[in-house]
């Protein structure tokens, strides 16, 4: 299980940093979700929604790492050092990366808000994919954990979907 992952703030840190959700929708505990990589914190601390939009958004200013359109994610750091890997939906292997859609590349440059990749939810759906969508921290070595969001909703680019501590 991941230790970074918290309920609550820590008593004591030196800086904290709201991230936002790249995903619109319900939010679930990471600790909820069925796929064991997440659910024990093996790609590192984060938070998960139940997505009900098309549009992935970056939740913050940095740039592109790395994307891979077979896992539906894409690979992102900040310009503070945060590296988060974005993805939309359970196991997406097995469709070779249809109906993703990203127009950036690994080095590019992205902006608070600025269009990650798309997806057709609804071919998605028809094809049983769940829909929940996860961001988690790559590099969560220097941080004293990540405290989701305790709202049920949340708006992409609009609402954080956690806080980090140092």
């Amino acid at each position: 299980m991941n230790t970074k992952q918290l309920q609550f703030a820590p008593e004591k840190f030196k800086k904290e940093f709201y991230t936002l959700s790249p995903f619109s929708g319900q939010v679930v505990p990471i600790c909820e979700l069925d796929e064991p990589f997440f659910k024990r914190g093996y790609m590192g601390p984060g938070a998960a929604v139940t997505s009900t939009s098309n549009t992935i958004v970056s939740p913050f200013d940095g740039k592109v790492l790395g994307i891979a359109p077979l896992d539906y994610a894409v690979d992102i750091q900040s310009k503070a050092g945060l590296k988060c890997r974005v993805k939309y939906g359970g196991d997406t292997s097995h469709l070779h990366g249809a109906q993703f859609v990203c127009s950036l590349k690994p080095g590019d440059s992205i902006s608070t808000k600025q269009t990650l990749f798309t997806v057709n939810a609804a071919w998605l759906k028809q094809r049983g994919i769940n829909t929940t969508c996860v961001i988690t921290v790559l590099n969560s070595q220097a941080l004293l954990g990540v405290v989701p969001t305790h709202q049920r909703f949340v708006e992409a680019g609009t609402d954080a979907l956690f806080t980090l501590y140092l």
